[in-house]
């Protein structure tokens, strides 16, 4: 079982524009320490990063929160501790995206985000053939890098859809 970055929180503050504070890990639960205030909790964490930031990220409502944390708690379950069967968690994710353009309603929000930051290193690591499998989700990855601050120092993933062209001649 994989444990929780303190990258992802790293990452989160920096794209917010916040100060993190010290984020400590003991027991496979996270605690972050800012301005003498302590927050206990991955997705508690998170929604106290947002809540510092000045960035219009934060629920419309009550309905669209309840959806954020229930996509950071997905993400926290099936792509940081419980990574083995990605197969199953693409799958699930490219029918989620498939008819929407974000996580939650149609705008990005500090889910997207997250998500962004646990997703990065799996889809450098995507052969083309995943990434044409799982389509929905590598074009929500690659609408979501294109703004570069979220994407921050990481290099823009290449998403070109030609490889399979080249594979399969075209039939008439």
């Amino acid at each position: 079982m994989a444990s929780i970055s303190v990258d992802y929180f790293n990452n989160l503050a920096k794209f917010l524009k916040i100060p993190l504070g010290k984020i400590s890990i003991k027991d496979n639960v996270c605690i972050r320490t800012h301005d003498n205030k302590t927050t206990i909790g991955v997705i508690n964490i998170i929604f106290s990063l947002l809540k510092e930031s000045k960035l219009c990220l934060k629920p419309n409502n009550h309905l669209d929160e309840a959806q954020m944390r229930q996509w950071l708690e997905y993400t926290i379950i099936y792509l940081i501790h419980n990574n083995q069967n990605l197969h199953s968690t693409f799958k699930d994710l490219n029918e989620h995206l498939e008819t929407k353009t974000y996580l939650v309603n149609e705008q990005f929000s500090i889910a997207d985000a997250f998500l962004y930051y646990v997703l990065v290193k799996i889809m450098i690591n995507l052969s083309p053939l995943d990434k044409e499998k799982y389509i929905h989700v590598s074009r929500w990855f690659d609408n979501v890098q294109q703004d570069s601050t979220l994407r921050q120092s990481n290099n823009l993933i290449n998403f070109n859809t030609n490889y399979l062209a080249t594979l399969v001649p075209a039939k008439h």
